[in-house]
């Protein structure tokens, strides 16, 4: 037989025999796993518990998934008591409806949700501040734990995650405080206790302080702003993680009830002290603005003739100071025209500015009579 008629056969090598044969492993465990998620036969009802495998996996991708998302996340002093006891209000708010009071059952329809909501007592000792924060932040997919309603809102999420601090080190229990019931006016239909116990929480009233100086004194505010704020925050062009909510299961009567109530009650004194630099610095940007920055004078807006502007008299140097970094935030939103013109402002100072000025309102005595 001519030698140019002999077939030869070419082996693979070792490493091919091996590549050829995953190939086929391969394609067998997905054609596998088409015929298996098409027979239905995984229960996904929330009676019966995932197989161990299942919650394996599932457990390692969320824990490397919240591991890797929340690298280079700066975390706060978490043991500031403005942050952690507004957080506690922030939780009852929020959270508690699902998670419960620490150390108490949970309600049994929460109970029988899969996975089950956690004691979040605990939290701190599965993961770090930066990840327990990253997971309030962006929820998690597939477990009804959603993601903070408020977008850009880091600083209310940093205050929960303060009071889940402060649980973990026993220092603080899930009681909300106690405020005072306030009377209800008959003269209104279908505006109960319920939202006015909400604001009192956080605000305080006439006889119960604010919970912290991250918040507003709203007795300080005029009527128009505070129903400008409250119908901004329930259409959505206001963000907060919790006044967002709040405000969208009210009704115009409400909102008209709760607003009179705060622009009715005396205005609050609160204490503020800074050093006389920082005032004067503060003073001169209120006064004169930053001309070399193109920041105008605050008081040319802030002066009391329009009661849709705000007051900045007294009120907390921290609440303002932190009103004026969110607008800085490209992430934050307030797209209300007052909003987006104090976000070109925000933009225009610095931190130092902000907390100048800041000072500087803080040490002025509340304004009497303010235009309602």
């Amino acid at each position: 037989m001519p030698e140019s008629d002999v077939v030869k056969v070419r082996q693979l090598t070792r490493w091919q025999r091996i590549g050829v044969a995953s190939l086929f492993v391969a394609g067998a465990l997905f054609l596998g796993g088409i015929v298996f998620i098409l027979s239905g036969i995984y229960n996904i009802g929330a009676a019966r518990e995932h197989w161990s495998i299942t919650n394996f996996i599932i457990t390692i991708l969320r824990d490397r998934s919240i591991s890797v998302a929340s690298n280079g996340v700066e975390v706060p002093n978490l043991n500031d008591s403005d942050l952690y006891l507004l957080g506690a209000e922030l939780y009852d708010g929020g959270c508690s409806t699902c998670h419960g009071v620490p150390g108490r059952q949970l309600n049994p329809v929460y109970r029988n949700m899969l996975p089950q909501p956690p004691d979040l007592t605990g939290a701190f000792s599965d993961y770090s501040a930066r990840e327990l924060f990253w997971i309030v932040n962006n929820g998690l997919k597939y477990t009804g734990m959603p993601a903070w309603p408020g977008e850009g809102r880091t600083d209310e999420v940093w205050s929960v995650v303060a009071h889940l601090a402060k649980l973990k080190e026993g220092e603080l229990d899930d009681e909300p405080r106690q405020v005072s019931i306030l009377p209800v006016e008959d003269d209104v239909a279908g505006s109960g206790t319920l939202p006015l116990e909400n604001c009192v929480r956080c605000h305080g009233d006439g006889t119960t302080g604010r919970v912290s100086a991250l918040v507003p004194q709203l007795q300080n505010l005029s009527l128009p702003y505070l129903m400008r704020a409250l119908q901004e925050y329930r259409a959505g062009t206001r963000s907060s993680g919790i006044m967002e909510p709040i405000a969208y299961e009210m009704t115009d009567a409400e909102i008209q009830r709760l607003t009179r109530y705060y622009a009715e009650l005396p205005s609050v004194q609160s204490p503020s002290a800074a050093s006389p630099a920082l005032l004067e610095r503060g003073r001169e940007i209120a006064e004169q603005g930053i001309p070399e920055q193109d920041l105008p004078r605050c008081s040319s807006c802030h002066n009391g003739t329009d009661p849709q502007i705000p007051r900045l008299e007294n009120q907390s140097a921290r609440y303002l100071a932190n009103q004026l970094n969110l607008w800085r935030e490209t992430t934050y939103r307030d797209t209300h025209p007052y909003g987006s013109l104090m976000a070109n402002i925000g933009k225009r100072m610095t931190q130092d500015d902000a907390r100048a000025v800041s000072a500087w309102y803080a040490s002025l005595p509340p304004v009497e009579g303010v235009p309602q």
